[in-house]
């Protein structure tokens, strides 16, 4: 009878010292999704689960902001405290997350994928950074979370992503995204997910008037440029990617097919 005790207490003990598997995803906007260049299609292959159930669209405050001068000076999508509601993606990662070094390797792959130019082992530039978004309905780790805020302390220009002075800070000293857990567009239901990653970007604010681009501006910087950079907008649209500007956007831009060649 001892023994069969003794045996029991062995057994929790080492129950409560395994890592516990967490369920992780990727919250897209963009062209992480679909673009075809840059190494993203082996990204996708190799870290992220492709079956169509593992893709959801769901909510999230994005908006046209960030000026790109390898598309042509026209703008990419950032997250923003005070942006409307739009539509974003959020695909389940194909490798759970039980220790720091899972989360690290995840986000590093992530940033690879965002900026192949980047020195092997980086989540952050001057001009972004990986950040981390917690379901609040689950009990994340703490160590992991540690090790997490530890992780990105440690990285040189990380959480240089500009807000308004309304929204204040878009990402904590800990590496983590200030903004609601996204719910499901179909459902209404919150992402039955643990953990997500992201890539947050550096918009452009007018320091004269802070404030993000307007509609008309965002218009013309792709009416202005070759055809080929518009096909951003048109090709998150496809997707199922969207801001709460688009309609409007859309009515001052070319025809899709007519633009500046």
């Amino acid at each position: 009878m001892y023994q069969g005790w003794l045996w029991l207490l062995k057994l929790l003990r080492l129950k409560r010292t395994e890592p516990v598997a967490l369920n992780a995803g990727i919250l897209i906007i963009g062209s992480l999704l679909w673009d075809s260049e840059q190494g993203r299609p082996a990204w996708r292959s190799a870290r992220l689960d492709t079956g169509t159930a593992s893709t959801q669209t769901v909510t999230a405050p994005i908006r046209y902001g960030r000026l790109s001068e390898s598309r042509g000076n026209t703008y990419t999508m950032v997250f923003s405290r005070r942006a409307g509601a739009g539509h974003a993606k959020v695909r389940r990662c194909v490798h759970t997350i039980s220790t720091p070094a899972d989360l690290n390797a995840e986000a590093e792959a992530l940033w690879k994928a965002e900026q192949p130019s980047a020195t092997s082992g980086r989540i952050a530039s001057e001009w972004g950074c990986v950040a981390l978004l917690c379901n609040p309905d689950r009990k994340v780790p703490k160590d992991l979370l540690k090790a997490w805020s530890e992780r990105v302390g440690g990285e040189p220009e990380y959480g240089t992503v500009t807000q308004t002075e309304e929204e204040g800070r878009l990402i904590d000293e800990n590496g983590q995204l200030l903004i609601d857990w996204p719910k499901c567009v179909d459902t209404g239901e919150l992402v039955q997910l643990d953990l997500l990653l992201l890539t947050a970007n550096d918009p452009k604010i007018s320091a004269t008037h802070p404030n993000y681009p307007d509609v008309a501006t965002i218009a013309r910087a792709w009416n202005a440029a070759p055809s080929k950079h518009a096909e951003y907008f048109w090709k998150n649209a496809d997707n199922g990617i969207c801001t709460f500007q688009d309609e409007e956007i859309r009515a001052l831009m070319r025809p899709r097919g007519q633009e500046r060649q």
